[in-house]
């Protein structure tokens, strides 16, 4: 077998094997696998259809982010998988009219420009379908927490690539640009959240939905700017439900009291 042909096969394996193991987490749903023929070329797919009881759906919408029903993995079944403009525009012809699914591309490129992010916040805006774009450093990622049994962080670095969809680019440009205090607590949270990634393996419930909260919590919490009642609210918790969580979950409380100096 040419090996190129082989090393292409190889990672789609990777990709289907690493989303069965994320999606296989309080979720149990065999999904289809098949192909998806666009315009300019085919894609792997696996498709999780009603999938809305899954963690990372449920998340996705905890967060505001989407009410999606259904979650589909594509990876390019060609030599040259790194995705070009014609891809993009391929796979967003063939699934604009399925707005209750969440689409995942997988590429075998090391990182997703910047400019592709803009593309799919446009296609975002104008047919409200969410396709979120990942390179192989991101596979790579995921890969190692799946590995270490953090399914947790799985989800949440899920749903930042997809609110980084989801998110004006405007707004990233604008803070670039005139820097300032606004600029510096916006790294501040997403250093902050990512330092967080590899402490939620314990992180528990005990129920899904509270585990679900206490995620969506984390990242609040950094938005808000460490107010715990503003981070309450964005949950749509009580204070007190925030201290019981302190009180009987020692991993939750480590993760909120990450300071600087754990960075």
């Amino acid at each position: 077998m040419n090996k190129n042909i082989a090393s292409t096969s190889s990672f789609t394996e990777r990709v289907q094997h690493l989303f069965a193991s994320i999606f296989s987490y309080h979720f149990t749903r065999t999904p289809v696998v098949a192909e998806r023929l666009t315009h300019f070329g085919s894609y792997a797919s696996m498709a999780f259809r009603k999938a809305g009881a899954s963690p990372l759906l449920q998340l996705l919408g905890e967060g505001l982010i989407g009410e999606f029903k259904a979650v589909e993995i594509l990876v390019k079944n060609r030599l040259n998988q790194e995705v070009d403009d014609v891809d993009l525009e391929s796979v967003i012809m063939s699934v604009r009219e399925e707005e209750d699914t969440l689409f995942i591309l997988a590429t075998s490129a090391d990182e997703v420009p910047a400019d592709d992010y803009e593309r799919l916040f446009r296609v975002f805006t104008r047919h409200q379908v969410v396709i979120v774009p990942l390179g192989k450093n991101d596979i790579e990622q995921l890969e190692h927490f799946v590995k270490s049994g953090n399914l947790n962080a799985c989800l949440v670095y899920l749903f930042m690539r997809t609110d980084r969809v989801t998110a004006d680019p405007w707004d990233e440009k604008m803070m670039q640009k005139h820097g300032g205090a606004y600029a510096t607590r916006a790294a501040w949270q997403e250093k902050a959240i990512t330092a967080r990634l590899e402490k939620m393996a314990a992180l528990q419930g005990p129920q899904l939905r509270t585990l679900i909260k206490k995620l969506h919590f984390l990242m609040s919490f950094e938005k808000s700017g460490g107010e715990v009642a503003k981070a309450c609210t964005a949950v749509g918790i009580s204070r007190k439900t925030f201290y019981l969580w302190l009180e009987k979950d020692t991993t939750f409380q480590k993760l909120i009291d990450i300071k600087a100096s754990d960075l």
